[in-house]
């Protein structure tokens, strides 16, 4: 061994000598005693609902106010770590009794909500809605909604604003973190003995990681790093954190102007973050930073904590985040989202119910629970979860017919009158590998390629239609991708694995090597990559970009998109014949909701439109560059609004049906109505019936 190695492991053993020697000194600065009442946590969880409240009502001021959520966990870590590593510092901590104390607090609310949606819901939902109620019940019940709701739409997108449950997924979290939490914590105790200095570093360590993974994740997998727990253990785990530095024997009184600022990082957050945030990233530190602030500095008096109207809110905090959701999809349920006299009115019925629930519901099973043994406890408990949750199951799976008059159902059913192989077929946004699936004839048993569908989530709802115009000896080849818009390197901000324009150059280099007389049909909702989801968003900083992002709509931006598009549809025109659709006109609402609600609550049918006129100034870009790309290289455009539209507006239904199954992407039904069009992709291309 050299002087060097000598050297260096000498230093090393030196240092463990050190750690070993501090830690041994510094276990004796924690002091772990039982905690009483805490009116700021009681405070703050006040502050923390009424700012999720008053952000799923729209407040204006309120724009972040979803990261109360985030202040939630970090004091229900707070909570979980002073019931664990207290129990294991005294010998009392039971593993069954923890997880049954979580259920008496947690379930009973939760079961009495979903058993009155699902009353509510057998009067006044049509068919799909309540089997969908039922779908979301079972996954609220069973604490993995978050889970089936992160592979779904974003928390902040339209249709979420349609699930009676979506708020069920920060329960989902935290149950996930209560069934896991103890067992982190029971090992690292036995790993170490008891020294409370290392079950701290381990908090330490799990915010770091769980922190670090969760900037990591929030660009890539935005939906995921939002919904799932180990993006978000560490706001739990700082909760814990702040739990362990509240028992030092000496610890440091938290200076006037930290607790001050604890509270202006919680507060700002709520005023200026948005949806447009990436969340929980870098941002969701100072929520979390600002609540661990203001637990450490255990201030009693402060009015914005100790008055008796914040105290009444934190003790009913629970049962009013439960009650309040719901009332705020009611609101879009009946299109009054925006009427100020229905939004006062619901988020005062979501304090009254919030107050009944705790007053009827919580406390009563709580105080009753606590009376009767364990076993029977646990078996009440359990046999209340089960039973809620054979009954979500059942109403998933059935029909119920009669509920409702039958033309209510018949409308509201076009919301699944959709490509039943849609999600299958779609390519995944961060592989950029096309799944390739194929309509009409079995190519096994001689069929040969006839079109080739290629674009977003609109190809696919029309793809089943191509299949239906072909002879009987071809077969269309789906080669899509959710949110993929036909636009050459394509790029979204915020989600660093969306590989769209991977995707493009894939299928590309595919298409090469097939017979070049198969014509391509491009379907793509361009408006929403040059213009945003709706008109609204046109005002809003552009999601998409090729270059780099933009900080608006500037005529480069739409010069650079235009230039995408037709790059794209050039590209597969020095193949083979290309045929472009133009853009569907997209409805202001979901159209089968909003038919079969206006029936079932107006007595009348109102039907879904939108002007001419204004598809026309929302499409304007993305036809002219659609007409780039025919002049250009040839590209044969599809127009559909002599299909969908008479002189003066475009519908979203025929003859009372509505041909959409959302707002914007057509039902099978709807999808037949371009036949005429589709036909000519065979017709012009010289492929034709006959597939020569």
């Amino acid at each position: 061994m050299g002087k060097q190695d000598f050297a260096y492991t000498l230093r090393r053993l030196l240092g463990i000598i050190l750690a070993i020697s501090l830690m041994g000194w510094v276990k004796t600065l924690f002091v772990l005693e039982k905690s009483g009442f805490r009116y700021d946590i009681n405070g703050l969880r006040a502050w923390a609902v009424l700012s999720v409240v008053l952000f799923h009502f729209l407040i204006p001021g309120f724009s972040g106010g979803f990261a109360g959520v985030d202040v939630f966990f970090v004091i229900s870590g707070w909570l979980m770590t002073d019931m664990i590593v207290s129990g294991l510092h005294q010998n009392k901590f039971r593993l069954g009794a923890f997880y049954l104390s979580r259920a008496k607090r947690i379930f009973p609310a939760l079961i009495v909500l979903v058993l009155v949606l699902l009353g509510i819901g057998w009067l006044v939902l049509p068919t799909p809605d309540y089997q969908e109620l039922g779908s979301q019940s079972g996954y609220a019940l069973g604490f993995i909604s978050n889970i089936d709701f992160a592979r779904a739409d974003g928390y902040f997108d339209s249709a979420a604003h349609e699930k009676w449950l979506l708020h069920t997924w920060s329960l989902g979290v935290e149950w996930q973190f209560y069934i896991l939490f103890p067992l982190f914590l029971m090992l690292v105790y036995k790993l170490v003995g008891g020294r409370l200095p290392w079950i701290f570093a381990a908090l330490v360590g799990l915010v770091v990681s769980s922190y670090l993974y969760s900037v990591w994740l929030s660009p890539r997998a935005p939906t995921d790093a939002f919904y799932l727990l180990p993006t978000r253990a560490w706001e739990m785990a700082a909760g814990g954190v702040v739990f362990m530095l509240s028992t030092l024997k000496h610890k440091p009184k938290l200076p006037a102007w930290l607790y001050g600022l604890g509270w202006l990082f919680v507060l700002g957050t709520f005023a200026l973050v948005s949806s447009e945030t990436q969340w929980p990233g870098p941002w969701a530190a100072f929520a979390v930073l600002g609540t661990m602030m203001i637990l450490l500095a255990e201030r009693q008096e402060n009015p914005l904590i100790r008055h008796p109207f914040a105290q009444w809110i934190g003790l009913r905090s629970y049962s009013i985040y439960l009650w309040h959701w719901p009332l705020a999809v009611f609101l879009f349920f009946i299109q009054q989202q925006e009427h100020v006299g229905w939004v006062l009115a619901m988020m005062g019925l979501s304090l009254l119910l919030g107050h009944l629930s705790y007053q009827f519901i919580e406390n009563p099973t709580r105080t009753g629970l606590n009376k009767v043994s364990i076993k029977k406890a646990t078996t009440c408990v359990l046999l209340s979860l089960i039973g809620s949750y054979a009954l979500a199951a059942v109403v998933k799976e059935s029909h119920f017919s009669g509920r409702v008059a039958p033309e209510i159902d018949a409308i509201a059913a076009e919301v699944t009158n959709t490509n039943p192989l849609r999600e299958r077929c779609l390519a995944n946004k961060s592989s950029g590998e096309p799944v390739g699936c194929t309509y009409g004839a079995d190519k096994e048993d001689g069929g040969r390629l006839g079109v080739i569908v290629l674009g977003d989530s609109h190809g696919a709802s029309v793809v089943r239609a191509m299949e239906r115009v072909l002879p009987e000896q071809q077969y269309a080849l789906d080669w899509t991708m959710s949110g993929c818009g036909m636009i050459r390197g394509l790029q979204v901000k915020n989600n660093w694995d969306y590989s769209c324009a991977q995707f493009i150059e894939n299928v590309l280099a595919r298409s090469a090597e097939l017979p070049a007389n198969v014509p391509v049909l491009m379907v793509s909702r361009f408006s929403q990559y040059f213009a945003g989801k709706n008109q609204a968003a046109t005002a809003q900083a552009p999601n998409y970009y090729i270059q780099s992002p933009y900080t608006e709509r500037s005529e480069t931006f739409y010069s650079e998109m235009s230039d995408g598009l037709v790059a794209a549809a050039c590209a597969f025109a020095e193949h083979r014949p290309v045929f472009m659709l133009r853009p569907i006109p997209e409805m202001p609402v979901n159209v089968p909701q909003y038919m079969s609600r206006s029936l079932l609550f107006g007595g009348s049918l109102e039907r879904v439109n939108v002007s001419r006129s204004e598809y026309h100034k929302r499409q304007a870009r993305v036809r002219a560059a659609q007409d780039q790309a025919a002049a250009q290289c040839g590209v044969k455009l599809l127009e559909v609004t002599d299909i969908f539209c008479d002189q003066e507006n475009c519908w979203g239904d025929k003859n009372g049906r509505p041909m959409y199954y959302d707002d914007d992407h057509l039902s099978e039904y709807g999808a037949d109505f371009l036949a005429p069009q589709l036909k000519r992709v065979l017709e012009q291309s010289n492929w034709g019936q006959n597939g020569r």
